[in-house]
């Protein structure tokens, strides 16, 4: 038979080890409940950091077309009140002259490109 101070000491042992077991256990199933939320969440995360450049492109396409918008009505509005303007267009998008007026057109200087090395 074993004494009661053996005993003692084997139950203190035991004990020691169902603990450890028990936070062995704890510590396990919390690597597992973090590992299925990360598997759970981070696509979720990547869909909403996509979406939110989406937003930010988008918002930035509107303000160019808000832009667009505002310099086309200024345009409009030149064309509907200004007849200097409405003249000055006609010449340059359209190609317009008066009667009897005579339009000389200069083309730029064709640049000079490196003559081919000779064949040998």
């Amino acid at each position: 038979m074993l004494s009661t101070a053996e005993n003692s000491n084997r139950m203190n042992w035991q004990n020691l080890w169902l603990r450890v077991q028990s936070l062995g256990f704890v510590m396990f199933a919390g690597i597992v409940a973090v590992g299925v939320a990360l598997f759970l969440f981070l696509p979720a995360l990547r869909t909403r950091h996509n979406m939110q450049a989406e937003i930010e492109r988008l918002d930035a396409e509107i303000i160019r077309q808000e832009n667009l918008e505002k310099q086309q009505r200024q345009e409009i509005e030149s064309l509907k009140t200004d007849p200097s303007y409405v003249e000055r267009t006609a010449r340059n998008k359209l190609n317009l002259a008066r009667p009897n007026e005579t339009i000389f057109r200069f083309e730029p200087a064709p640049t000079a490109q490196a003559a081919p090395p000779p064949s040998r």
